[in-house]
């Protein structure tokens, strides 16, 4: 693979990140938006079921998702075989510089790269997305707040 088609499909990856995250801002915010109206509620038996549903639905988002964290490594892995040969452009130095781990942990003091950091807010994001979500489904006491509005004639 030339370097050229490694740098494309990096560029698509963005894309497909982009594209699953998105998504998962679209389901949660239906799945909410049905908790508030109908799910919130229901007895414990339809919101389980509706849970069961949105972790489903997740989790093959969460599938996809790591089977592209995979490719992607691949991709990283294939310009590191580039510039070991010296074939590297600058554009290729620069797409690699992301998987360079440059940023120090305060914490851990362990260095981390953009894709790294990128990589554990995605996954964090979600985690902490599925936990509100349990919450919200289980243990939030959802009220109507639909305004009533009525139709009166005109006399």
């Amino acid at each position: 693979m030339s370097e050229a088609e490694v740098v494309a499909e990096l560029v698509e990856f963005t894309n497909i990140l982009m594209v699953g995250v998105s998504l998962i801002f679209s389901i949660v915010s239906a799945y909410v938006v049905a908790l508030n109206y109908f799910i919130g509620s229901s007895n414990f038996l339809a919101r389980l079921g509706s849970f069961l549903f949105i972790t489903i639905v997740l989790g093959m988002l969460v599938v996809v998702m790591a089977g592209a964290q995979m490719t992607h490594m691949g991709l990283i892995a294939r310009l590191h075989e580039l510039e070991a040969q010296d074939q590297l452009t600058a554009a290729g130095r620069a797409v690699l510089a992301n998987a360079a781990p440059e940023w120090v942990g305060a914490i851990t003091g362990h260095r981390y790269s953009i894709d790294e950091i990128i990589r554990a807010c995605v996954w964090a994001g979600l985690g902490f997305v599925y936990l509100a979500l349990a919450y919200l489904t289980f243990l939030h006491r959802w009220t109507p707040d639909a305004i009533p509005v009525t139709i009166e004639g005109r006399s």
